[in-house]
């Protein structure tokens, strides 16, 4: 008897929970579907050269460092359209109170991030085990109810899923994928934003990407679906990294160079596509589209300073 199949006895409904991108079954994933996320492993080899390369550590600098020229020249010249009065805030960076996340090390908030999805995986299969081996669903439950996004959640007073669904991956590929991306794409996005504005980017993100998710199934479609999965943030910083850099070379498939504005306009016009017209149900494409406007929505207020 399946696992799939013993959820279906206990009530479950497993061909509900959509990922971001990704499933409940990795023996359901199609062939386009590993294609599109494979081009994404491949999206840095422009952008950070791999640790084994000769000079790896000089490229990867000289990288960022281009990355946060490009930065600083949007900054400097948002800085003198704006009238003088709004050019000066200190006294708003002094009442943050927020602005200890900026001591911590860069280093924390990076492999953090990726730890904490390597834990809610962990927690997803063993609770996978416990069902297969006890006969026990009341594990897996609990993980559907406290780390999947969907109205019901949600409306059920459970409100911190928009937030734990962002860290939650069922399946290997769908967390190596995103991992994998987030690893070689958001360093130079840490290391121009610095901790505290990087995390409001990559949560914000998620956030965002959650409650559109919400909001699009429920209240357009409406049909109550649970998805999970980092996508949505990461989406986020990619699409910031374009807006910052959108000359920047990401080489799809290590092979075919394509301008990052391209690619994640590309993105963007798919999963858009895909979501109005029903097509890859198992893939919360709403929830990108979201977590890409989020990107593209804080790097406009960064932008003007706001």
């Amino acid at each position: 008897m399946s696992f799939l199949f013993r959820l279906q006895q206990h009530g479950l409904r497993p061909s509900l929970l959509r990922t971001r991108p990704s499933i409940t079954n990795p023996s359901i994933l199609s062939n386009l579907h590993l294609s599109r996320w494979f081009s994404l492993l491949k999206l840095a080899s422009r952008v950070k050269t791999p640790p084994f390369a000769p000079n790896a550590h000089v490229a990867s600098a000289s990288n960022d460092l281009g990355i946060k020229t490009a930065w600083l020249k949007i900054r400097q010249q948002s800085s003198r359209a704006r009238p003088p009065s709004q050019n000066h805030r200190g006294g708003e960076n002094k009442r943050n109170s927020f602005n200890f996340l900026d001591q911590i090390p860069e280093d924390v908030v990076f492999w953090g991030i990726i730890g904490l999805n390597g834990a809610v995986f962990i927690m997803w299969q063993l609770s996978r085990k416990r069902y297969e081996i006890e006969r026990d669903p009341g594990s897996y439950i609990w993980m559907q109810r406290n780390f999947t996004s969907s109205w019901s959640n949600f409306s059920s007073g459970r409100i911190w899923t928009a937030a734990t669904s962002m860290f939650s991956h069922q399946g290997f590929q769908h967390i190596l994928f995103n991992m994998f991306t987030f690893y070689f794409l958001a360093r130079p996005v840490l290391s121009i934003l610095g901790p505290r504005r990087f995390l409001s980017l990559y949560i914000g993100g998620g956030l965002v990407s959650s409650f559109g998710s919400m909001y699009w199934h429920n209240k357009i479609k409406h049909r109550d679906t649970s998805s999970l999965g980092a996508s949505g943030a990461v989406f986020s910083v990619n699409a910031f990294l374009a807006c910052v850099a959108p000359k920047m070379i990401f080489q799809i498939y290590g092979i075919i160079p394509v301008p990052a504005w391209l690619f994640v306009s590309g993105v963007f016009v798919f999963d858009t596509f895909s979501a109005m017209s029903d097509k890859r149900r198992e893939t919360d494409t709403a929830g990108h589209v979201a977590g890409i406007l989020a990107g593209i929505a804080y790097y406009l207020l960064k932008r003007f300073g706001l």
